[in-house]
């Protein structure tokens, strides 16, 4: 299998930001956060929600997260408190269907120059819906319009910085799809 790698600041999920009054942890407004505004903005419902304790409430302090989709899929949150009693959480396991296009455009970008392939001739077709990563990677079909068939092609998304998004993807050419 043929490894492509390319380090781009690509694949960033939607991320949402909660504000949470006195009395209420920064841990339970993430947990509202999750099964609430966010999971609508995501495009996924959460259940049992839970997010760690922060060591203390002062701006900057980071704080994870995770909650079950409907289908039993565990998708992990990274939080930070923000300024003015507010939390900002965002999935970091998450990859929504609307940024899927630009893992396709940048996809065809990096096998093109891979394979000397001409850009025109190539498609990527990923899920079309927002996507659980499993293992921080996902599966997509690299196809050349002018031979062959198509090829799984595996997208794989390097680490979650929160508010920036993943550090890069990688690719992979796997076998033929007969």
């Amino acid at each position: 299998m043929k490894s492509i790698l390319v380090l781009i600041a690509a694949a960033s999920v939607p991320l949402a930001s909660c504000s949470f009054s006195i009395g209420t942890s920064p841990d339970q407004a993430g947990e509202e956060l999750i099964e609430g505004e966010l999971g609508e903005q995501i495009g996924l419902s959460f259940v049992d929600a839970e997010c760690t304790e922060p060591v203390d409430e002062e701006v900057g302090t980071p704080f994870t997260c995770t909650a079950a989709t409907d289908d039993g899929q565990t998708v992990t949150f990274a939080g930070v408190i923000d300024p003015d009693d507010s939390i900002f959480v965002a999935a970091s396991n998450v990859i929504t269907g609307d940024e899927m296009s630009r893992v396709e455009a940048e996809a065809v970008r990096a096998t093109a120059l891979e394979f000397d392939a001409d850009p025109a001739t190539l498609t990527v077709d990923c899920p079309d819906e927002t996507t659980v990563l499993d293992d921080s990677r996902i599966t997509c079909v690299l196809t050349d319009i002018t031979e062959g068939p198509p090829y799984e092609l595996f997208v794989s998304f390097g680490e979650f910085e929160l508010r920036e998004g993943f550090d890069g993807l990688s690719y992979e050419l796997g076998a033929p799809i007969e």
